[in-house]
């Protein structure tokens, strides 16, 4: 009798443990070294999360605010404080915690992205400040408008394409590149193509 209650004590005191871990690596953990810097570009967030999926529309958190992000969770969210606000992270395709870090140092710049914005043509500045495109801009430039295309999407950044998806349509457009590597074009329909395409 006193065997089997103390082998279903141990099996009981097994599970309690093994739910302790489960949850305990659920749980935020801080970083134990902040990643701190400016946004790399002009990023997209939505209901407070900023995701590398990066859907089109709505409020634009501007290239250049400074970032201080201090924690992680389940190895694909943060969170910190963008330009002073509290703002949650999320790679939607991370596989592991490199994975979540090595995003996140992509839309955390260490040196502001304004001082490299302000030795652009005018015509590239109004669009970047509109969070749009203009035929002729380099990669570089279409990055910091747009913030970088979800992977799922664009597999290559150096491909000819980049596909961004708007939220107001919940359609593709994609970006053209010519053989220059600028923008040639774009491609999606016309309602989508708006949200991106700066007019002058």
């Amino acid at each position: 009798m006193k065997s089997s209650l103390y082998s279903i004590f141990n099996l009981a005191a097994t599970a309690l443990v093994l739910a302790m871990a489960a949850a305990v690596s659920g749980c935020a953990t801080k970083l134990s070294q902040p990643i701190a810097g400016y946004t790399c570009c002009n990023l997209r967030p939505d209901y407070g999360w900023v995701s590398s999926t990066n859907m089109l529309g709505g409020a634009i958190v501007p290239a250049g605010e400074p970032v201080v992000i201090d924690t992680m969770k389940r190895d694909k969210y943060a969170y910190g404080k963008i330009g002073g606000d509290y703002v949650s992270l999320r790679d939607d395709t991370a596989r592991s915690k490199e994975d979540m870090q090595r995003w996140m140092r992509q839309i955390v710049l260490p040196t502001d992205p304004k001082l490299t914005l302000a030795t652009w043509s005018p015509d590239v500045q109004k669009a970047l400040y509109s969070a749009k495109v203009i035929v002729g801009m380099t990669r570089p430039q279409v990055l910091m408008s747009l913030s970088y295309p979800s992977r799922n999407d664009t597999k290559d950044l150096n491909g000819n394409t980049w596909r961004y998806w708007t939220t107001q349509e919940d359609e593709p457009v994609d970006i053209l590149f010519g053989a220059d590597d600028t923008v040639s074009g774009f491609s999606g329909k016309p309602s989508a193509v708006r949200m991106v395409e700066f007019r002058r």
